[in-house]
């Protein structure tokens, strides 16, 4: 609302009309260019007007044609444009006045349009973005109220544009389209509390309520219901003779009560309509109240009853007191119209008082209407007589006439006797004329005033030199002397017909002047009420010191176009105008001064962060708050703006630079840890490529991984490749542990090889079988081993037991057996299956076969080839 406040008179700058014809009108033909379009008919010039594509010749048409005609050019599409209508003003100025002043209300109404649509069009842009960054959770419902606020404003917002957009759409102005912005409701949260359960008669088709209906569940209690009857007699109590100060403060108090009822669940229509009607109804009566408060009532005097048959018509002190009592009539009647009191509410005793008197002076002025009636009929008889006296030739009768005449002409209101007083003039000029025969020296003057005043008719001058010049001539007329004699009276009735016929030619320019005044006055005003009502109804407990700078800054350029403006009255307004202004000030410099002082308390605590027993990262994190606070402060004065930024801009630029030193600090650091950790991988696998697999120690490789930890410490983009590269050295490493396992296990099947061949050849040399288990090179065979071959006793072992745990072998290394050990190798296979059945584990590993072997015995030179088969496949088993 606020940015129609204030509304300039200067025309918009526009482009120049163009000659192209709109859409789907026809090109205009020779023919009827050329046609005499003025005396066609109407239906038929309507539709030659409309194949017309040139600005121009439209507006030729215009300041032509008669009326009805001059409709149907108006109507023209390119009339009706922003382009043609600027045309058309410049071009009938100083013209034609109607026509002018078509186009400069169809300009201001298209320049009212575009400047609303602009302004709603930024407003929707920035609710959109509001509802855009709001994202409430289901616990936060301010939040979420919130967001039901900013989509009902956002749709709001879009259907005053979309209305704005399709009456500017009648002027050929295309404004975008804004529907992509307005809100899903879908997309918003419920009201309601999520966490409770929701019966559903459908569950597989839950209802979905539109955007608008909410239902008594939905709205939970309905805060405003308990209000309706106080409103309802409050809205009674205004229409009684109760006091306002005392309704006053229940309004008050209704009205808080309603607001804080806001922050939940909406008013339903009904409800929100009560409420604006009392309150409207409320704000009418304070009004005019208030202006009856300010208000100065004239003091009333009842004027004293005369008789008709006592009433001297040549006193004019009697008059003079009747003008009196009409003028404050007239003025009392001012005053009530201005107060504006509503009908519907009870007069106060100050209002029937006002009513009062204006019923006494309709009485007083009534009887003294019939006085002054009574008067002018007895001055028209007197200027009868005159004339009869004139006529009959007795002057000394036409003098006392005269003499009675023009006494109670002077004396009674001049109002009441215009056209007697032009007879008595005239009667006494006859009179003049016979008494002053020599007055016919001033009939050639006389001449010459009529032809200088008839060439002024003809040729007349710009309005103010033609008006001057009039001036100067009827001066010169007067100076000749009253007419005495006909043909003087003659000149004079010749010599005012032209003065006024001269004066036509100024009378529409001082018409236009003094309508211009007046309209300049009343928008003078109009911006002093506005200016008050911001001011009795803007939110100053938080104002919003922009707009209210704006507003200022607006009201003083839009008053000073609004020129020129009648002196006495213009100053009137001028006044009130800079109380306003100078209040507006005050209200404006009051927030400066709090928002200065808040600027400066955050400078403060600002400069004050650098030196504060804190980390660097909770002095960052202080400054970003206080950064916060700044944008959240009002507007103030450019000087100390710019003061203050400065000095709270250096404050947090020291603290910003805290945290640049500790990031470089904090650089160099991972630097020189990633430059460890390079060289702690480059020796580890220097050493693992000289290191022998049986030299591996797991201890060795859990000593590097707890050095290469580090690598963890270094940011994502400097510890990747390093990782990559100290998992790679672990693995090798665990390769080498793999392989040194690998060959521990092969030496200790070749030692218990050995053994047994040893311990073979021993008993074969004739030792007994504990000699030659004793005897024999221990190495790696367990104490158990040798202990069980050293107690074999008796031949040699039959051939079959080792060619069962030989086949067996074969079968664990997954070796193929001869073909002679077929039947064999079968029944091995059945009892590894029956065995592995049956639950009972069978010792299959490398190790344990080998102990098998060992500990049978004795055994001779015969079961080498045994041997070599046996241990061979334990070999590539394990």
């Amino acid at each position: 609302m606020l940015r129609r406040l204030f509304k300039g008179r200067k025309a918009a700058n526009h482009p120049e009309p163009t000659a192209a014809a709109p859409a789907g009108v026809p090109s205009v033909s020779k023919q009827v260019v050329q046609a005499p379009l003025l005396r066609l008919p109407a239906a038929e010039a309507a539709i030659e007007i409309r194949a017309i594509a040139d600005v121009d010749k439209l507006i030729d048409l215009a300041l032509q044609a008669r009326a009805e005609l001059r409709a149907a050019v108006l109507a023209h599409p390119l009339l009706r444009q922003g382009s043609g209508l600027v045309a058309l003003e410049k071009r009938s100025r100083d013209k034609d006045k109607s026509l002018n002043r078509h186009a400069r209300t169809h300009l201001d109404r298209y320049k009212a349009l575009l400047r609303d649509a602009n302004a709603g069009r930024t407003r929707a842009e920035e609710l959109a973005a509001a509802l855009a960054r709001s994202h409430p959770t289901a616990d936060d419902h301010a939040a979420r109220d919130r967001q039901h606020q900013l989509h009902q404003r956002l749709t709001v917002a879009v259907d005053a544009y979309q209305a704005l957009r399709r009456e500017i759409a009648d002027f050929g102005e295309l404004l975008p389209d804004l529907q992509t912005l307005r809100p899903n409701p879908n997309d918003l949260l419920p009201l309601e509390d999520p966490a409770a359960p929701v019966e559903q008669e459908h569950p597989a088709e839950p209802l979905r309520p539109e955007p608008d209906a909410v239902t008594a569940e939905d709205r939970g209690p309905d805060l405003f219901e308990p209000l309706l009857p106080e409103l309802q007699a409050l809205d009674q109590a205004l229409s009684s003779d109760r006091p306002l100060a005392t309704m006053a403060a229940a309004h008050q108090a209704l009205a808080e009560r309603w607001l804080a009822a806001a922050a939940g669940p909406p008013a339903s229509a009904e409800q929100q309509a009560l409420f604006e009607r009392v309150s409207q109804r409320f704000q009418q009566l304070s009004a005019a109240v208030a202006r009856l408060a300010a208000a100065d009532l004239p003091p009333l005097t009842a004027a004293a009853p005369v008789a008709a048959d006592a009433v001297d018509d040549t006193d004019p002190t009697r008059w003079r007191a009747l003008d009196e009592r009409r003028r404050l009539a007239t003025r009392l009647e001012k005053l009530r119209r201005s107060l504006d009191w509503p009908e519907w509410a009870k007069p106060t005793a100050e209002y029937v008082r006002l009513l009062e008197s204006q019923a006494v002076l309709r009485d007083e002025l009534s009887q003294a209407q019939a006085l002054v009636d009574g008067a002018v009929q007895r001055l028209e008889a007197d200027v009868t007589a005159l004339a009869e006296a004139i006529d009959a030739g007795s002057l000394s009768n036409a003098r006392q006439l005269l003499i009675q005449a023009r006494a109670r002409h002077d004396a009674l209101p001049q109002a009441a006797i215009q056209t007697l007083g032009k007879r008595l003039g005239q009667q006494a000029a006859r009179l003049a004329e016979l008494r002053d025969w020599q007055t016919f020296a001033t009939a050639p003057k006389r001449e010459a005033l009529v032809q200088a005043m008839e060439a002024l008719a003809e040729a007349p001058l710009a309005p103010p030199d033609q008006a001057g010049r009039i001036k100067q001539l009827r001066a010169e007329w007067q100076a000749l002397g009253p007419v005495t004699q006909a043909a003087d009276g003659r000149l004079a009735d010749r010599f005012n017909g032209l003065a006024a016929k001269a004066f036509d030619s100024c009378r529409a320019y001082f018409a236009e002047q003094a309508e211009l005044r007046r309209a300049n006055l009343a928008e003078r005003s109009s911006i002093c009420d506005q200016l008050e009502h911001y001011l009795e109804h803007a939110e100053w407990r938080h104002p919003d010191v922009r707009a209210a700078e704006n507003i200022m800054r607006t009201a003083r350029d839009a008053w000073r176009s609004f020129v020129p403006v009648d002196r006495s009255q213009g100053k009137v307004v001028e006044q009130r105008f800079e109380t306003l202004q100078g209040q507006l000030h005050d209200r404006i410099k009051a927030e400066w001064d709090r928002n200065v002082a808040a600027k400066e308390t955050i400078v403060a605590e600002a400069q004050g962060l650098h030196d504060a027993d804190l980390l660097v990262e909770g002095k960052v994190s202080a400054a970003k708050n206080l950064q916060q606070r700044w944008r959240a402060v009002g507007a103030t004065p450019r000087r100390h703006d710019q003061r203050l930024w400065q000095a709270f801009r250096e404050a947090c630029d020291a603290v910003f630079a805290l945290r640049e030193q500790a990031r470089h600090q904090a650089d160099n650091a991972t630097v020189a840890l990633e430059l460890r950790c390079r060289e702690l991988l480059d020796e580890f696998d220097a050493m693992l490529q000289q290191l022998d697999p049986v030299s591996a120690a797991e201890g060795q490789l859990r000593e590097f991984r707890n050095a290469a930890a580090e690598i963890d410490d270094l940011p994502q983009n400097q510890r990747r490749d390093l990782a990559a590269r100290r998992t790679d050295l672990i693995n090798r490493y665990r390769n080498l542990l793999d392989t040194k396992a690998t060959a521990v296990h092969q030496q200790q099947l070749l030692g218990f090889k050995h053994w047994d061949e040893a311990v073979t050849l021993a008993e074969a040399a004739g030792s007994t079988a504990a000699d030659a288990a004793a005897g024999a090179d221990s190495g790696p065979v367990p104490a158990q081993v040798q202990q069980a071959r050293a107690a074999c006793a008796g031949g040699p072992v039959p051939a079959e037991a080792l060619r069962r745990l030989t086949v067996k072998a074969e079968l664990v290394a997954g070796r193929e057996s001869p073909a002679s050990d077929e039947q064999l190798r079968l029944q091995v296979q059945v009892e590894r299956l029956q065995a592995g059945l049956a639950g009972r584990d069978a010792a299959e590993e490398p190790q344990a076969l080998a102990q098998q072997w060992c500990e049978l015995g004795p055994k001779d030179a015969a079961v080498a080839p045994l041997r070599e088969r046996f241990f061979s496949a334990l070999t590539a088993r394990g």
